[in-house]
């Protein structure tokens, strides 16, 4: 009768085991396409705007600087063989110094550029990952992958939750 006991308190107690550790096993996994969101939010395409507007006057100066150098250019190609040798070298002069200035104002300008996008761009990636904070703690996933770091994705047991955090992010503002 004691080993009966034991014996049956052996199997309960490696059911029990069986069964948690079955439930430990269960795993909630969804994906988001993070650059897809990040493509369909307005904001995007508000940062991009808002750029543009911010550069243009610089930009404007810079196409100018660009077109009075490209004229010199096919100047100097065009009348160089008639021209004389003080011409030749003003105009060489010139163009060098439009080449300089060129330079001078477009690569900072790029750098300007570029560290306010990531500047903008930081802001907006910080609200799609809270959208996808929220959407993971609604639908109670366990995990929350990018989906252009998985190689392979069940679609049947895996969710996509990228439309509903582009929605998301599209109603925050």
């Amino acid at each position: 009768m004691n080993k009966m006991i034991k014996t049956t308190a052996m199997t309960l107690l490696a059911t029990l085991l069986m069964g948690a550790s079955a439930a430990s096993f269960a795993h909630k996994v969804a994906v988001v396409n993070v650059q897809q969101v990040f493509q369909q939010s307005p904001q995007a395409a508000a940062i991009e705007a808002t750029l543009q507007a911010e550069f243009q006057e610089r930009r404007q100066e810079l196409e100018k600087l660009q077109s009075d150098m490209r004229f010199e250019m096919e100047k100097y190609k065009r009348e160089s063989p008639t021209m004389g040798k003080a011409q030749k070298e003003a105009l060489e002069t010139k163009i060098a110094g439009l080449q300089k200035s060129l330079q001078e104002k477009g690569q900072p300008l790029q750098q300007e550029v570029q560290a306010r996008k990531n500047q903008e761009m930081s802001k907006l990636q910080a609200l799609i990952f809270q959208a996808i904070e929220a959407e993971a703690k609604a639908g109670k996933y366990d995990e929350v992958k990018a989906a252009a770091a998985s190689l392979y994705i069940n679609e049947k047991t895996v969710d996509d939750l990228t439309g509903k955090v582009a929605e998301r992010v599209a109603k925050a503002k």
